[in-house]
């Protein structure tokens, strides 16, 4: 006799850590992917580059990380985990008709934020350092990838807690 019992609902916490992860896991092989992709060709990557210039460096990227990051990752997180709490996979279930107005956009502002000042005080000091700062492009993809990834997994955490305090 085989029984339809669906899977019971995930609780909080063990969504918050799965989305968590494979927030950070995806970002990871985007950046890493990416950066690999426009700097494999290249000699060395400088630290920083004047305003205006488009070539790869570490501060443009880390700036551009903040900036996509901060508001993509948080609105698709944001998303992803009430259309879950609405399906019923994580307890508890929020009612079919629940809005999140403007709070994801409030979020991702925060995000915003949170690392762009960061990344602007991380470029200062690169610029700090000089133009001879120049890493190899697996030393940049690799400080890149890293960067991604704890960006990802701590941001993912934070919105996936807010959406699941609706």
């Amino acid at each position: 006799m085989a029984s339809s019992a669906t899977a019971p609902p995930v609780t909080m916490e063990a969504f918050v850590e799965k989305q968590a992860r494979t927030d950070a896991v995806v970002n990871i092989i985007l950046a890493g992917g990416i950066n690999y992709w426009l700097t494999r060709d290249l000699a060395f990557v400088p630290a920083t580059l004047p305003l205006g210039d488009s070539a790869p460096n570490l501060g443009g990227t880390l700036v551009a990380i903040a900036v996509l990051m901060s508001l993509m990752l948080t609105l698709i997180v944001y998303a992803i985990t009430v259309s879950q709490r609405k399906s019923g996979k994580v307890a508890p279930g929020l009612a079919a008709d629940s809005r999140a107005g403007f709070a994801p956009f409030v979020l991702a502002l925060k995000h915003l934020a949170m690392t762009l000042i960061p990344a602007f005080l991380i470029v200062m000091v690169l610029q700090g350092a000089g133009p001879e700062l120049r890493f190899t492009p697996m030393a940049f993809t690799a400080v890149v990838t890293i960067v991604a990834g704890l960006l990802a997994y701590l941001m993912s955490k934070s919105t996936t807690r807010a959406a699941l305090k609706l």
